[in-house]
């Protein structure tokens, strides 16, 4: 079955990978398309929008000029004159998209050329033109509708006189149709098309009452921090969109293109439909033909696999007997070698790595003795503390692998004594408090002497940290609680014990009972609750049993403070 499903695999496997990565690409490469025509065409109408708007003043401009040098060369008031309505009519011939022009002095007389046009919202305009252009300021309204024009818009530049002087204003009736009919445009290609300001507020196309409604799109509150060009999709009232944005630029606007994803990827979702319904059938037939070429070779594989599963369970060096063609039988004979091969390596990799384990061991204890050595009331004691330290560990449930770098951690707890004056260490009275300072410093000296090898990296916060307290006040670095590397909180304990049980220089060794109280005392103060528990429960098993030696009932006063130091 495994072969078969191999083969099958074999056979789908391609046809699957190169069906989805053309669909990804495929996909990726028509909504780029698509996006990319949609950033065109809003780039594209900002952009005549622009020059519309560009155009027309430009021609206001033009003609702003004619009244100023008409007033220059005539001295009389060219807007009042007889000749400015055929100055102003013949504007509007060279410029088709000015409906109307009016030009007026600051007094607000002057000529008309146009259809007179009764609208209350296109006599605003001009007055709201006239107000900026009298300030010396160029003004383009936005667009709004005249039930017998359509969409107009009115622009105003300033004439300017000698000396600064303003001698007036002529404003322009702009015509929208050509703008609105790119608008209908965009909207054929089912695109919707807003024009919008810097606020966000929608200027065209407009419906009557809602000329201060603000656009809900994201991407326009997102241009209206930061004006530029911007394609994306997303979620709106009307469901998900691909989304353009424009500036125009002059005036400071902005084109917004929206359209349907469904319509705008409707390529997208075809030629995905497309590809996985021509991928089905091919997968079909390559499937079938999987199929049949898989049943003419998998029975002599199985047979071979059944065989290949018991050695791979430990039946090293068995032999596998599988019939079938050439190939398969040479299969056979090659893996019976490799079974073979693998049972030699595998126990010399077996008696290696316990060669090895054995002689790390022999080491690490052949240290700890080395320096137990150096004091002789202190014998057997990082063998002692290891054992103890182990027991803490498998009773609070550690796994193996910790429970074996506990006891490394404990052999090698005193490692740092090397660094430290025998005469200190050998003194067989209580130690100066200038001697205790040195001898403070060993559990940093193991630390720093282990941590050129990187094996034991796991095991130095043991060895460093088992001088520290619960509560604070240890040493080397003063920590507490949690803080402290569990390791060293079990090795305190068990280092603890060991002292109290064991006769020193200054000091006889204490009973057990007296001890396991007095550690007991100290929980939560000195010494983690949870190890402390794990040490009674080891106790009452009876894992500890330190070596025979003399005992009292409890430590003479004159030996109790260096004990208490100690602890």
């Amino acid at each position: 079955m495994l072969l078969s499903g191999a083969l099958v695999v074999a056979s789908l496997a391609p046809l699957l990978i190169s069906d989805s990565v053309l669909i990804r690409r495929n996909r990726r490469a028509l909504e780029t398309l698509e996006e990319k025509y949609l950033t065109r065409s809003s780039s594209a109408l900002a952009d005549r929008i622009s020059a519309y708007y560009a155009s027309a003043t430009t021609q206001l401009a033009s003609t702003a000029e004619e009244m100023r040098l008409a007033s220059r060369l005539t001295g009389k008031d060219p807007f009042t004159s007889a000749e400015a309505p055929r100055m102003l009519g013949a504007a509007i011939e060279r410029q088709r998209s000015l409906l109307a022009l009016r030009g007026v002095n600051p007094d607000g007389l002057g000529s008309f050329a146009g259809p007179e046009i009764a609208s209350p919202r296109v006599d605003e305009e001009f007055r709201r033109g006239f107000d900026a252009a009298h300030r010396g300021e160029r003004y383009s309204g936005q667009p709004f509708w005249v039930p017998s024009l359509g969409p107009v818009a009115v622009l105003a530049v300033p004439v300017a006189g000698s000396e600064d002087k303003s001698l007036g204003v002529v404003e322009a009736l702009v015509s929208w149709g050509p703008i609105l009919q790119e608008f209908l445009g965009e909207a054929r290609r089912e695109v919707r098309a807003t024009l919008v300001d810097r606020s966000g507020r929608i200027l065209f196309p407009f419906s009557p009452g809602e000329e201060t409604r603000k656009h809900p799109s994201t991407l326009v509150a997102d241009f209206i921090r930061f004006p530029a060009r911007v394609t994306r999709s997303e979620e709106t009232g009307h469901g998900a969109v691909l989304a353009s944005i424009a500036p125009v630029g002059e005036p400071e606007w902005g084109v917004l293109l929206e359209r349907d994803l469904d319509f705008a990827f409707a390529s997208v979702n075809l030629m995905v439909r497309d590809t996985l319904v021509w991928g089905a059938v091919s997968l079909a037939l390559a499937l079938l033909a999987g199929i049949l070429f898989a049943r003419r070779l998998s029975q002599p594989i199985a047979t071979l696999a059944a065989s290949a599963r018991a050695i791979s369970e430990g039946a090293y060096g068995a032999t596998v007997d599988a019939g079938g063609t050439a190939e398969i039988a040479a299969l056979s004979t090659s893996f019976n070698r490799m079974s073979e091969s693998i049972r030699d390596a595998f126990e010399k990799v077996q008696r290696a790595a316990r060669e090895n384990r054995e002689l790390f061991l022999s080491s690490i204890r052949a240290l700890a003795e080395a320096i137990d050595a150096k004091d002789p009331y202190t014998r057997g004691h990082s063998e002692r503390v290891a054992r103890y330290s182990a027991s803490i560990a498998e009773e609070m449930g550690m796994p193996s692998e910790d429970v074996e770098r506990v006891r490394v951690a404990a052999l090698l707890h005193d490692v740092g004594k090397i660094g430290v004056d025998d005469r200190i260490i050998r003194k067989p009275t209580a130690l100066t408090e200038e001697e205790f300072e040195v001898m403070k410093t060993h559990p940093a000296k193991g630390a720093a002497i282990m941590g050129a090898i990187p094996q034991l990296a796991d095991i130095i916060p043991g060895m460093k940290h088992h001088h520290e307290k619960w509560e604070g006040g240890g040493y080397p670095d003063g920590i507490k609680g949690e803080a402290i590397p569990m390791q060293a909180r079990i090795v305190t304990i068990a280092d603890t014990f060991d002292a109290m049980t064991t006769t020193r220089p200054y000091q006889k060794a204490m009973e057990i009972s007296y001890v396991v109280e007095r550690i007991k005392s100290f929980s939560g103060v000195r010494y983690d609750p949870v190890v402390v528990q794990a040490f009674l429960r080891a106790h009452a098993l009876g894992k500890f049993v330190p070596p025979p030696r003399e005992q009292v009932s409890e430590p003479e006063e004159e030996l109790a403070a260096p004990l208490r130091r100690a602890l």
